[in-house]
């Protein structure tokens, strides 16, 4: 086989490889069996320095009160999978298995903060929720956009996302 045909038939397995791998596509916001849905790539950029940074590609659904993340690394593989109801929550990761009654702890637990989840479904449906010490900046919501800054407690922080559409 000539090197060149050995090339393309390297490529075209590794692609093939690829999108074996691949998660199928959901329409952001679409509520899929009653469970409203996002995928996209969130950011989290604390003022301490960049030790204290995340980021991670996401898939959300369900609300406040009942919901699921999924955080990916940027190969596609599960980071750690978070899972909440009223008085339990529970992450899910390859080092770790945790249980609370505490939403927040187990956020602080997989990214070092807190983030106002309960709020997030609200922003990402376009609603100004207000949180304590959190202003989220929803003028790019319609090209699937979202900044919220922390302003307290200290240290500052800003939460990005990026909507895949």
């Amino acid at each position: 086989m000539s090197q060149s045909l050995q090339r393309r038939a390297v490529v075209l397995g590794a692609a093939a490889l690829l999108a074996g791998c691949a998660q199928p596509k959901r329409e952001p916001g679409v509520a899929i069996n009653g469970e409203d849905f996002w995928t996209g790539r969130l950011g989290l950029q604390v003022d301490e320095g960049a030790e204290k940074n995340f980021s991670a590609g996401f898939d959300l659904s369900g609300d406040a009160g009942r919901g699921k993340l999924t955080l990916y690394n940027p190969l596609g593989n599960v980071l750690a999978k978070l899972q909440w109801s009223p008085g339990l929550a529970m992450l899910d990761s390859p080092d770790q298995k945790l249980e609370s009654d505490s939403l927040s702890a187990l956020l602080i637990q997989l990214t070092g903060n807190d983030l106002p989840i309960q709020a997030l479904f609200g922003w990402l449906r376009g609603v100004d929720v207000k949180v304590t010490g959190w202003s989220a900046d929803l003028s790019r919501m319609d090209s699937g956009r979202l900044t919220a800054t922390r302003i307290s407690p200290q240290p500052g922080a800003v939460l990005r996302i990026v909507l895949e559409r």
